[in-house]
């Protein structure tokens, strides 16, 4: 028996959407785990990366947000450089839904504590000082900016009871003069392109709990 094209065509518009969507959503949210070799410290990290279908990836220049367990420094909330070559993060202006924006500063990334190494001849005040140099400087190179402590916890806590995060580099916007379009490049990209709002989802949560962070 034939079945009419036009039963065919209507089949078609029925089923291919709901044979897409399951082919190609893929969760806001993943977990990077890692362990240095030589240290043994270790990261559980719930990260947004960029995707198209099921393909996960970062760029040189984008930023993501991240919420990770570390072993060393505990609970860290921020946002990391992405791609091959990783570039400075500096300062962040973060938001979660309408709340009040907050400031991420490269400066209060959490120190190493590594002890500079004592200079024969050197006070001890010009040996802090250069310590306090050293430390600063490497924190406004870092690839990441990251809060901890309550703040971090803070940021979470906002994070669990919103529904989508923005962010950008805080030197980025209008000032005056032309606009800096650098400055709308804000979101996630997903499986079509395009960008949007990050979305605070199950993945995310499930992430948390992956990583052994709280989620309630």
């Amino acid at each position: 028996m034939k079945i009419p094209v036009a039963c065919l065509a209507l089949a078609t518009l029925v089923i291919t959407p709901a044979a897409y969507a399951r082919r190609n959503r893929t969760d806001a949210w993943e977990v990077v785990q890692a362990t240095d070799p030589i240290t043994r410290a270790s990261t559980c990290a719930v990260i947004a990366t960029d995707y198209m279908g099921r393909t996960r990836f970062t760029q040189t220049g984008g930023l993501y947000p991240v919420v990770e367990m570390n072993s060393t420094h505990g609970l860290l909330v921020g946002v990391s450089s992405g791609g091959r070559i990783r570039l400075p993060t500096g300062d962040i202006l973060w938001v979660v839904d309408d709340r009040p924006q907050r400031t991420i500063r490269a400066a209060d990334n959490p120190s190493e504590n590594s002890a500079l190494p004592g200079q024969p001849g050197l006070g001890a005040s010009i040996e802090k000082m250069t310590a306090y140099a050293m430390q600063l400087s490497r924190q406004m190179t870092a690839t990441s900016t990251m809060a901890s402590g309550d703040t971090a916890r803070e940021m979470l806590d906002e994070m669990l009871e919103g529904t989508s995060l923005l962010f950008r580099s805080a030197g980025s916007g209008v000032k005056t003069g032309l606009p800096d379009y650098s400055a709308l490049v804000a979101g996630q990209v997903n499986e079509r392109g395009e960008l949007r709002p990050v979305p605070l989802d199950q993945s995310f949560r499930d992430g948390l709990r992956t990583c052994g962070i709280d989620a309630d």
